[in-house]
């Protein structure tokens, strides 16, 4: 186990219910605009927003517009910091409040369930001071604005991971998601004659999804669809246009770094970062060693044998294998899935998920240079 806190200074402001929009229906054209428009392309609109459900509307002098997964509200007259310019509205604090009968993203639960979960709060650790701290199950984050010393809930390390991923969500997790609103808890879905356990965690900004064995398995909840629904309004569900769909090019040297004290990957393209994501890396007796290098063989699947230091190992279809020091590689892991949460169980490898492991595989080109630190 290991600790990590962050420090983090956030206004705790009141809900302020959204009035309904024109009583007519939602009109079956709508446009993304600035700043909302850079905000869609540069941070991978389609899986963190979906597809567009509003035109935008100005509500109490601040413009927004909703999503699928979200609302997006314009705070340019608030910050000059573009990082927060942008931001996700505490729209699941107000369907718990507004539409508490209305179910979240169609499934077996409702947004008025939520409130008994809130009062399903666990005391501080022990050894907390403030901030955040990692358990063996997930993070522990208190239910306070400031992250003071106060009861709170644990975010698994499956949604802990996926909103501190910098490349989908730039001004930190308490920016994209917001404090949780209750534990984690699970919900049998059934379809086809066959029942799928999932695993839901609400948070201010957001209802996280998890179903283990998706390609992505952490998905947020349709939310801003539910609010238009819940107020009659009939949502678009509308793609933008293609230059919004991917995220823009970009120009300069590519490079791979992998931070082993926060076990985390990231690749740039110059001083954009492209992509993050969580990993684990070499165990006590086969440390992953820091240095400078560049990926010299890839192969895209391969079977791994090993016989060192008392332990073998023979590890069929290893996926996206980039070795990069000697027979030191990152590569895709499928035998576990704990990722970021700061254990070290490779024999040396950097190992991701699978679908992290082909996205880097895809991007990095021989020769790209791999930075561990």
């Amino acid at each position: 186990m290991y600790h990590r806190s962050i420090g983090c200074c956030l206004l705790f402001v009141a809900v302020v219910l959204v009035p309904l929009l024109a009583s007519a229906p939602v009109q079956a054209a709508a446009t993304v605009t600035e700043p909302f428009a850079s905000y869609y392309a540069r941070y991978h609109g389609p899986r963190t927003l979906g597809a567009i459900n509003s035109e935008v509307v100005d509500v109490g002098g601040v413009a927004m517009q909703y999503f699928e997964k979200g609302r997006l509200e314009d705070h340019r007259w608030q910050t000059d910091d573009p990082l927060q310019q942008v931001a996700y509205s505490r729209l699941t604090l107000e369907l718990i409040q507004s539409a508490p009968e209305q179910a979240i993203d169609g499934l077996p639960v409702t947004y008025g369930s939520l409130q008994a979960r809130m009062n399903e709060q666990m005391p501080p650790p022990v050894g907390f001071t403030g901030g955040t701290m990692a358990l063996d199950d997930g993070v522990f984050v208190p239910f306070d604005a400031n992250l003071g010393i106060t009861p709170g809930y644990i975010v698994p390390w499956y949604f802990w991971n996926f909103i501190n991923r910098a490349h989908l969500f730039p001004a930190g997790w308490l920016h994209a998601a917001g404090l949780p609103l209750g534990n984690a808890f699970s919900v049998l879905i059934s379809g086809n004659g066959t029942g799928e356990q999932i695993m839901i965690q609400a948070f201010e900004r957001t209802v996280l999804i998890y179903r283990p064995g998706a390609e992505w398995p952490v998905q947020r909840a349709n939310i801003g669809t539910d609010m238009l629904w819940a107020q009659g309004q009939l949502p678009l569900v509308q793609s933008p246009d293609a230059a919004l769909m991917n995220p823009p090019a970009m120009s300069g040297p590519r490079r791979i770094e992998v931070s082993l004290g926060r076990q985390w990957l990231a690749i740039y393209q110059g001083d954009q970062l492209v992509f993050d994501a969580p990993v684990s890396t070499g165990k006590d007796g086969f440390n992953t060693p820091p240095g400078r290098y560049a990926i010299y063989h890839k192969l895209t699947s391969q079977h791994m044998r090993g016989n060192q230091g008392g332990e073998t190992w023979d590890i069929p279809g290893v996926p996206w294998v980039m070795y990069y020091q000697d027979d030191v590689a990152i590569h895709g892991v499928y035998w576990h899935q704990r990722f970021g949460t700061g254990e070290r169980l490779s024999h040396g490898c950097v190992g991701l998920a699978p679908n992290d492991a082909g996205t880097v595989y895809e991007w990095a080109p021989i020769g790209t240079p791999v930075i561990v630190y």
